[in-house]
C-alpha cells in the first residue's frame, strides 16, 4: 500500500508538513517489509517513528537501548505501542532462578580466582622496547575470565570460546597464546556458574539476555521499530534477524561510537532495502558543512543538509562568553574543564563518568600508599604510583598523562571534591560532557574542547574513522552557535584538501 493511498486518512498535527524523506519511509513501511531508515543528525527520526507508529496496524513494539530512552518513548508513541529494551523482553522470559542471582553479591576478582582454581603465572611485558616480567595474580586472570565472559554474551555464537579471552596490547603472543589454553577451560566453567540457580555468585544482566538469545525467542509483536540501531551488538542483531515478523531499523551509520564495546554499525551491515533522513531541523547550514567535512572524510557521498529555516553560527565564544555545553574527547579533559569552571565560581554540571573518576582518584590513592588498585582496569597491573607516571610518560600510556597530571598537581582530594560540587543540570551556568556521553543530547551553544585525537601535518591530516564519527556526532549537538576554534587546524586541514591519512 503506498502513502498516496492513506491521503484520505489526515496527517497528525505534528506532522503537518512531512518532508519527502518522511512520506518515503512511511511508504516503505507500509509495504510491510524489513528496511532501514539512514537518519542524519536531528533528522526528524523520532518525529518519523511516530509517524509509521500512527499508520501501522496491530502490536507495534518500540525497542530503545536504556530504561530512560524506553519510558521517553511511551509519552510519544501511540496506546498500541509497547516501548521496551531488549533487557526487559529478555526479563520476562528468563526462569526467576536465573533473574534472582542479579541481588547476590558478586565475587570479588580474588574470590572469583580462589573459586576458578587459578594459579600465579609470570607473563612478559614489552613496552617502549623493554621487556620486563609481570606476576599475573588469580584475581587479576580472574578479570580476563569475566570479561571473555562478557565478551561471549555480547556475540551470536552458542559457546564460550578461545576468542573471547581479549589481553593487554603489551603481553607478548606466546604467552597471549599460553593464557588462552589456561584459561579457556576457566571461562567455560564461569559460564556455567553464571546460569546455575545454585552457584552462589550474583551475575550482571548481560547474562539472563544472553539465555534469552539462546532460546530462540520469537517476539510477540506484529511490527518492531529498533532505535539507534547502529549500536547493536551481534547478540542483538542475531534475535531480530531471526525474526519472521516486520523490523525497522533506525540509526545513522556515522553515529556508531561504541565499537569498543562490542557494536558493529549494524546499519551498514545489513542487507536490507534503505531510505534516508538527510534533511537536519536541529541546525543551519554553518553547522552542517563542518559535519559534512567529517562525513566527507568518512567516504559519504550524500551531504547532510542544514534547515533552511535556521541561522547558525561557528563563532568563537569568548572566555565570558555564554554557552550551554563544553564537549570533551576525554573524561579527563572533563575533570579539567570542571576544576577549572569552579575556580572562576561557575556553577557546572558534568555529564561524563564521575563514578569512574571518583574510583580512579582512590586507585591512585591505593597506589601511592602501596597497595592494589582494584576497580580501574588501566591500574591493574601497576604496583606503586611512581610506576603509573613513568608508564603515562610513554606512547602507550599517553591517554593515563592528563588524569595523572592532574591527580600529581591537585591530589586526589581536590579532585573528589570537586566532583562532588557539581550542580545539576536545571540549575547550572553550563554542562561539561565527554562526546560519547552527549550522544542524543542538543545544546543551542557548544564549545568543543582541544583533546580530539588527530594530527595535521604538511603530508596531510592523520585521523582514525573512529574519531571522525565521534566528532561528526560532537558537532551536530549544536543548535545555534558550534566554537569550532579549538579543532580550528583539523577543519582549516579538510577545506584545504589535505588527504586524509586513517589512523588508529
Amino acid at each position: 500500500m503506498s502513502v498516496t493511498a492513506l491521503s484520505s486518512a489526515p496527517m497528525p498535527a505534528y506532522m503537518s508538513d512531512p518532508t519527502d524523506e518522511q512520506l518515503a519511509a512511511l511508504n516503505m513501511a507500509m509495504d510491510g517489509k524489513s528496511f532501514k531508515i539512514v537518519a542524519y543528525a536531528g533528522a526528524g527520526k523520532t518525529t518519523t517513528l511516530k509517524l509509521i507508529a500512527e499508520r501501522l496496524r496491530g502490536r507495534g513494539l518500540y525497542l530503545a537501548f536504556n530504561k530512560g530512552i524506553a519510558n521517553e518513548a511511551k509519552q510519544k508513541f501511540p496506546g498500541h505501542i509497547d516501548c521496551r529494551t531488549f533487557h526487559s523482553l529478555a526479563y520476562r522470559h528468563v526462569s526467576r532462578d536465573i533473574t534472582a542471582k542479579l541481588s547476590l553479591p558478586r565475587f570479588s576478582p580474588k574470590r572469583l580466582g580462589d573459586d576458578l582454581g587459578l594459579r600465579t603465572v609470570q607473563v612478559r611485558r614489552q613496552m617502549e622496547g623493554k621487556t620486563t616480567y609481570v606476576n599475573l595474580t588469580p584475581a587479576r586472570q580472574a578479570r580476563f575470565v569475566s570479561d571473555a565472559v562478557s565478551n561471549f554474551c555480547s556475540t551470536h555464537a552458542s559457546h564460550p570460546a578461545p576468542r573471547h579471552l581479549i589481553f593487554p596490547s603489551w603481553i607478548s603472543a606466546a604467552d597471549e597464546e599460553q593464557l588462552r589454553e589456561i584459561l579457556y577451560p576457566a571461562v567455560e566453567r564461569r559460564w556455567e556458574q553464571s546460569i546455575d540457580p545454585r552457584h552462589p555468585a550474583g551475575i550482571g544482566h548481560d547474562i539472563y539476555l544472553k539465555l534469552w538469545a539462546l532460546s530462540k525467542p520469537i517476539i510477540p509483536a506484529d511490527f518492531i521499530l529498533f532505535d539507534e540501531a547502529q549500536d547493536a551488538d551481534p547478540l542483538m542483531m542475531g534475535i531480530l534477524t531471526q525474526q519472521s515478523r516486520q523490523v525497522i531499523y533506525v540509526g545513522d551509520a556515522h553515529q556508531q561510537i561504541y565499537e569498543w564495546r562490542g557494536a558493529i554499525n549494524a546499519m551498514k551491515k545489513l542487507p536490507l532495502p534503505q531510505t534516508l533522513l538527510t534533511q537536519s531541523f536541529r541546525f543551519g547550514e554553518d553547522i552542517a558543512d563542518v559535519a559534512n567535512l567529517f562525513l566527507t572524510a568518512l567516504q559519504e557521498e550524500v551531504p547532510l543538509r542544514g534547515n533552511p529555516n535556521k541561522t547558525s553560527s561557528t563563532d568563537k565564544i569568548t572566555t565570558h562568553g555564554k554557552k550551554d555545553a563544553i564537549l570533551c574527547r576525554t573524561n579527563t579533559a572533563a575533570m579539567a574543564q570542571l576544576l577549572s569552571g569552579l575556580k572562576n565560581g561557575h556553577k557546572v554540571a558534568l555529564q561524563a563518568d564521575a563514578d569512574r573518576m571518583l574510583k580512579f582518584c582512590k586507585a591512585a590513592e591505593s597506589l601511592k600508599a602501596g597497595k592494589s588498585a582494584y576497580g580501574v582496569p588501566e591500574l591493574a597491573y601497576f604496583y606503586n604510583w611512581g610506576d603509573v607516571q613513568d608508564y603515562a610518560e610513554t606512547n602507550e600510556g599517553s591517554d593515563l598523562k592528563t588524569l595523572v597530571k592532574l591527580v600529581d598537581d591537585h591530589g586526589t582530594e581536590v579532585l573528589s571534591q570537586a566532583v562532588n560540587s557539581l550542580t545539576d543540570v536545571r540549575d547550572a551556568d553550563y554542562v561539561i560532557s565527554t562526546a560519547h556521553k552527549a550522544k542524543g543530547l542538543e545544546w543551542d551553544r557548544v564549545q568543543l574542547d582541544d583533546d580530539f585525537y588527530y594530527d595535521v601535518t604538511t603530508h596531510g591530516i592523520k585521523i582514525s574513522p573512529e574519531e571522525l564519527r565521534l566528532l561528526y556526532v560532537a558537532c551536530t549537538r549544536a543548535k545555534d552557535n558550534l566554537d569550532i576554534h579549538n579543532i580550528r587546524d583539523l577543519i582549516s586541514g579538510f577545506k584545504s584538501g589535505k588527504k586524509v591519512i586513517y589512523g588508529t
